[in-house]
């Protein structure tokens, strides 16, 4: 009770400090004493429409609607602004956005490894999200990642070691990279020859991590299945039947292939064939051990406490680093993820505040980030002067700097909705939870059977693919020859037969090996015989064209789709039509129905950038406007290109935000006379009002179309600069 009592009242000591200011003042005391110690002045404070556009740019990923900026205008609370803050950080938007920045950190995909990894990748896109929303402590979430085990389906982080499938060296670089700022590539083949690393100390570091498997194809103990294989070729009486079970066993872990990651006491980390320093010899193995830091030995859970330890020198350091130049558009250390013991902060005294501050705030990202904007120093006008490598940043105000592609695309969504952060069900959908459901189902019930077992009924389907071989064979030559002659329709015609045929031959792996499973499974979870398994039904034409189809084979309680999830699904859907009406009728629209039609076109068609997938696919608005592939770390690229200017200039784009029942077509349409149109036009692209010269600019450039003020606005360097 004493301990709970504790952590309210410190709670409410730092909640104080922050709303009140307190610790915000502290970093604009740091930042003056360093002003004062170099001769430079603080920028001035940026205008109420500035700030506005800024902050939603920063903190929600896009421009304000003109309702939102008018609304914060109109406010007449001296603390509008810390109120506007507390309103965003809250909001969907700041969830979304800040997806973003861990994407981009954690190389997320959607179809991570070329789609190897697609049963895993979705569930971690989706759990990352749910932290973020959850606003899981950052060091918390950290070492849920650093020590993920088990299925996809149980523990969804296990995505973060499932990125790298296969490659648990480079999975360590980018560990320490990400979360440590230090480098350490280089050592993995040779002693490090900028840095004190050895190659040596990477083999330690990589020895807490190596155990994990990840290339589990989903058959129980394939070692073991793979030996009964080859004693059952030195039979003659069974040599026969082992022709196809190299296809039995590739079509079973087909069910659930790279869903697991384990560690394994049999995968020791050993030194490469080649290495040539004196303190060991090439292929002795590696005990694991610490780098920097308080020097640590032991398992995964010891290397992940002490990844994250307050008492870690770089942990904390590169985080607050990291918000720092989220924030002010540089860091205090630069680059950000490449520190050395001789490093030291274009600020030292406030580096050590901030990562002191972090402390305090026991890694509540979201609190960090509010401290920050609260500054007097952020509220200031931005630096446009540009950052010279080498030179120090005395952070008089915020750098200028261009919008990410994030933050490109999604302020023209806000130019189509007139509500842009629309309800959505959060989560894994409907189809995707089908799967997990489905392969979890298989997976657990595999396990349940021994490597003999597994290979009896293996013999018995390889047997079925020797009986229609015969019929695959000419369909396959003639595939081949159809290929070859480039005939379309002929090459469709002939998959479907393929697939038709080999789905009897799969019908084998699940009558002699799957099924059996799945009824142990059920006699497990009920404590009952299995029911008959349920008959098998030959797919219609459509679902053989689709990559796979799930079989329920026998229902077994405990495995069938939360039902809260179409619930939810249907519900946020009734709230978007819930805000669609109320937006007509706040428009006073008459044609109700067409508006309504509108709107559920722009939430289909034009949903925020986070609610794609990770990253978007290639030729999507989001790549050409230089969002990551996010195959490497921090990948995106925010400078001027030759295609971002081309789709501002001449894609559909600009037809899309003046369609009929947009925001900015509203906009403009409700406007009385062509200057209330200019208005409309600057409050719903810029944020601010246009100046007299440029009202007299337009009036003089003969130019009669609105839309051609709209398409000079987007094009310019206000729109695409976080100002």
């Amino acid at each position: 009770m004493m301990r709970l009592l504790c952590q309210v009242l410190f709670s409410l000591f730092f909640t104080i400090r922050v709303f009140g200011g307190g610790l915000s003042n502290e970093i604009d005391a740091l930042l003056e004493q360093d002003w004062t110690k170099n001769g430079l002045k603080s920028n001035p404070t940026v205008s109420d429409e500035i700030f506005a556009r800024r902050l939603h740019l920063d903190v929600i990923g896009r421009i304000p609607t003109r309702e939102e900026l008018l609304a914060f205008l109109a406010d007449p609370a001296p603390d509008k602004r810390s109120h506007l803050i507390d309103r965003l950080l809250a909001s969907e938007g700041f969830d979304q956005h800040q997806f973003h920045f861990f994407a981009d950190l954690l190389r997320v995909q959607s179809r991570a490894n070329g789609g190897q990894g697609d049963m895993t990748s979705k569930p971690y896109v989706e759990h990352v999200k749910r932290r973020i929303r959850e606003n899981m402590p950052y060091d918390a979430f950290v070492r849920e990642l650093l020590t993920a085990q088990g299925k996809v389906w149980d523990n969804p982080a296990i995505g973060y070691y499932m990125r790298d499938l296969g490659m648990p060296l480079d999975n360590l670089s980018n560990t320490l990279r990400v979360f440590l700022g230090t480098r350490i590539e280089c050592a993995q083949c040779h002693n490090h020859p900028f840095d004190k690393w050895t190659q040596m100390q990477f083999y330690q570091m990589a020895a807490f991590t190596y155990p994990l498997e990840t290339n589990f194809t989903g058959v129980a103990e394939k070692g073991a299945l793979t030996d009964l294989k080859r004693a059952a070729e030195k039979k003659p009486e069974l040599a026969g039947g082992t022709r196809h079970l190299g296809r039995v066993f590739e079509n079973l872990g087909d069910f659930v292939r790279y869903s697991k990651v384990q560690a394994l006491p049999s995968r020791v980390l050993k030194l490469p064939h080649d290495y040539q320093y004196s303190d060991a010899k090439p292929h002795d193995a590696v005990p694991a051990a610490t780098i920097l830091g308080k020097p640590v030995t032991g398992d995964l859970r010891a290397f992940a406490a002490w990844m994250t330890s307050p008492e870690n020198p770089r942990f904390t350091k590169v985080i607050a680093n990291r918000l720092w130049k989220r924030v002010f558009g540089a860091g205090l250390i630069e680059p950000v993820d490449e520190l050395f013991d001789s490093t030291v902060a274009v600020n030292p005294a406030l580096m050590t505040r901030l990562e002191k501050l972090m402390v305090e705030l026991r890694y509540d990202l979201k609190a960090f980030l509010r401290v920050l904007y609260n500054t007097r120093a952020y509220q200031n006008e931005a630096t446009r002067q540009e950052l010279v490598a080498g030179e120090p940043c005395h952070f008089t105000g915020p750098l200028l700097r261009r919008l990410t592609a994030e933050q490109i695309y999604d302020s023209f969504v806000t130019l189509i909705h007139a509500t842009p952060d629309l309800p959505r069900r959060k989560g894994i959908d409907t189809e995707m939870a089908q799967k997990l459901v489905y392969r979890g189902k298989l997976s657990d019930a595999l396990d349940l059977m021994t490597p003999q077992e597994i290979f009896d009924g293996s013999m018995k389907a390889s047997e079925v693919y020797e009986s229609v071989s015969a019929r695959a064979k000419p369909l396959r030559d003639a595939y081949t020859a159809a290929q070859k002659a480039k005939d379309k329709p002929l090459i469709e015609k002939l998959n479907l037969e393929i697939r038709s045929v080999e789905f009897v031959a799969r019908t084998g792996i699940h009558d002699h090996v799957v099924v059996p499973a799945v009824a142990r499974l059920y006699t497990k979870k009920t404590g009952q015989p299995a029911p008959p398994p349920i008959p098998v039904v030959k797919p219609s034409l459509e679902e053989l064209k689709k990559a796979g189809q799930n079989r329920a084979y026998i229902d077994v309680p405990g495995y069938d789709i939360d039902q809260a999830i179409p619930r939810e699904e249907k519900a946020a859907e009734e709230a978007r039509e819930a805000i669609f009406r109320e937006e007509a009728s706040r428009l006073g629209l008459s044609d109700l129905e067409a508006y309504l039609k509108a709107r559920r076109a722009q939430a289909r068609d034009w949903p925020r950038a986070a609610d794609l997938d990770s990253p978007a696919p290639r030729g999507h608005y989001l790549r050409d406007f230089g969002q990551s592939d996010r195959d490497l770390i921090e990948n995106s690229n925010a400078d001027a290109s030759m295609p971002q200017a081309l789709v501002l200039m001449n894609s559909e784009l600009f037809e899309s935000i003046l369609k009929p029942h947009t925001q900015l077509r509203q906009n403009l349409d409700h406007a009385h006379d062509t200057d209330a149109q200019v208005t409309a036009a600057y409050q719903t692209i810029l944020s601010r009002l246009p100046s007299p010269a440029e009202r007299a600019a337009w009036s003089k450039s003969g130019l009669t179309s609105i839309e051609d003020l709209v398409f000079a606005l987007i094009n310019t360097q206000q729109f695409l600069f976080v100002r």
